[in-house]
């Protein structure tokens, strides 16, 4: 007994152990999230993703995005079930077998009897029947309708990975983004500082000139009022950083939904530029590299397979069985009361073979519907590659207009801070009005303002257009080797740098494309010219 147990609690034991080796294993979402409460919530190992970080650069903020932003962690687990299922269909060529068992009782009787032994008895048969064996059947030919299923099913796990690497494309614009807001309500504190204490020593001033009669009461009340006004900009600044800092720590699934006083930003945030080259040569990039595109074009993949599944439906199946089995049978006979039993065993193989002649044009039409889910499918890609050149000309131009901007708005700003200096010692002099000191520095606020906007707009255009052009892989933002070059389009590096040395045309000037060395899968951007400082 006890043998017999043991033997049966180490079966039970490995099929749990079997069962358990095949489940999806991933790491779940942090605790917090499963909770119903905020302030009473779990804390995991999602907590402290920085605590090893003082100044939060970009490359940090989208490898922290990568590792822990729920939406593009779904994209990948989508694709790993697109995996799962292509391989699902790998199945449809190997046999099936069944082991079964049947159990059965069966009670008969003898109504009515003619012949050389009549009877009026009438006699009642019971039995108990089984039924144990093992069936294989293969599917030898179905008009190749396994095959395209086959496909179909490894496009269906191409289109997920194109948009898995789309999801981070988006997620990486959405970083860049958000973390540029943030060093753009840095700048625009700062300046609403400076303009606090220009305001303040103004006032400063202008009281002591007051309370020696050389200045009216209007004067002091008007710095105090610009004070007030520089304090109303600060409180926006503030403002503009705290929502920056909530959309940010969403994008890094942190779930404090803030950042820890600890973590800062660094200072730099100006970029250096060069002209771009021609714009057919991120067209290319982009209609060659872009994972949405390429994804349309899967799904025209899986609609060009499942027309071709279909017409397997025109096509005779065979397959092919085989059975072995033993059957028993205990019968008795009443009144009788004979007794018989029967113990049987057979093995049994063939072939079958089916064809539908007609079904009433069912496989027609869905031929047809097939078709025109092709058709479908074909003008959402031309779709999708006029939306990607739409894309990538929009980018392109706003990268070009705000280097302009910026490159006029620098100068701007220089000659509004000698102008308001100017105005300041001409009005100290008694030689300029208030109004006029009043409107030198506005001037200069809105060129301050003006030009760190600029400066941010450049690094979001920067951004879209290594996000238009196709992006790059989560893999290269999670190297540590600080690289500000987008890897896999050296055709199109070299050509930024030829433009950037003047050796080629810029962005008004087309230059010829060069060769673009696409590694595969080609999912890379090409660079973009690069900050001054890599963040």
């Amino acid at each position: 007994m006890g043998k017999s147990f043991s033997r049966m609690w180490q079966g039970a034991m490995a099929f749990v152990m079997v069962a358990v080796a095949g489940c999806y294993s991933y790491q779940e979402p942090a605790a917090a999230t499963y909770g119903e409460s905020y302030s009473q919530r779990q804390n995991d190992a999602a907590d402290d993703m920085f605590k090893d970080i003082t100044v939060l650069t970009l490359r940090d903020a989208q490898r922290i995005a990568i590792r822990n932003n729920p939406t593009y962690i779904a994209a990948y687990h989508a694709m790993e079930a697109a995996r799962m299922k292509y391989l699902q269909a790998w199945g449809a060529y190997s046999p099936t077998v069944t082991a079964f068992f049947d159990l059965g009782a069966s009670t008969s009787w003898d109504i009515h009897r003619t012949g050389s032994s009549p009877t009026h008895d009438h006699p009642r048969y019971e039995g108990i029947n089984t039924s144990t064996g093992v069936k294989a059947s293969l599917l030898i030919f179905d008009g190749f309708a396994r095959m395209f299923r086959l496909k179909a099913a490894r496009s269906g796990f191409d289109y997920q990975a194109r948009m898995e690497e789309d999801a981070c494309r988006t997620m990486m614009l959405a970083v860049s983004y958000a973390y540029n807001t943030v060093l753009l309500a840095k700048e625009n504190r700062r300046i609403a500082l400076e303009d606090k204490r220009f305001q303040l020593s103004s006032l400063e001033n202008t009281k002591h000139k007051f309370d020696a009669g050389a200045a009216p009461l209007s004067d002091v009340l008007n710095f105090e009022i610009y004070v007030r006004n520089a304090d109303l900009s600060l409180i926006a600044a503030d403002y503009q950083y705290e929502v920056a800092i909530y959309a940010l720590a969403q994008l890094m699934g942190y779930p404090e939904g803030t950042l820890p006083e600890h973590v800062t930003f660094p200072e730099g945030y100006q970029t250096e530029f060069a002209d771009l080259p021609a714009v057919e040569i991120y067209l290319d990039a982009a209609l060659a590299n872009r994972p949405d595109l390429k994804a349309y074009r899967e799904q025209l993949n899986i609609a060009k397979y499942q027309v071709y599944q279909a017409w397997g439906a025109y096509s005779p199946t065979v397959s092919g069985y085989a059975q072995w089995s033993v059957s028993t049978r205990d019968e008795r006979n009443y009144p009788r009361y004979h007794w018989d039993s029967i113990d049987t065993t057979g093995f049994s193989y063939g072939i079958q073979a089916s064809w539908t002649i007609f079904n009433g044009a069912i496989r027609f039409n869905q031929l047809r519907e097939a078709q025109a889910s092709q058709a479908v499918a074909e003008y959402q890609v031309a779709a999708q590659w006029f939306a990607v050149v739409s894309e990538v000309r929009t980018a392109y131009a706003n990268y070009i207009q705000n280097v302009r901007k910026t490159r006029l708005l620098a100068e701007v700003r220089e000659l509004s801070a000698r102008q308001r200096d100017l105005v300041q010692e001409e009005y100290q002099a008694g030689k300029a009005e208030l109004t006029r000191l009043n409107e030198a520095q506005r001037d200069l606020v809105e060129a301050e303002t003006s030009l760190a906007s600029s400066y941010i707009n450049v690094q979001n255009a920067k951004a879209q257009l290594i996000s238009v052009v196709g992006g790059t892989s989560a893999e290269y933002y999670m190297s540590n080797d600080g690289s500000s070059r987008y890897p896999g389009l050296d055709g199109i590096a070299a050509a930024e740098e030829s433009a950037d040395s003047g050796s080629a045309g810029g962005q008004t000037e087309p230059v010829a494309a060069p060769t673009v060395n696409r590694p595969a899968p080609a999912g890379n951007a090409p660079a973009i010219p690069g900050s001054a400082s890599e963040q």
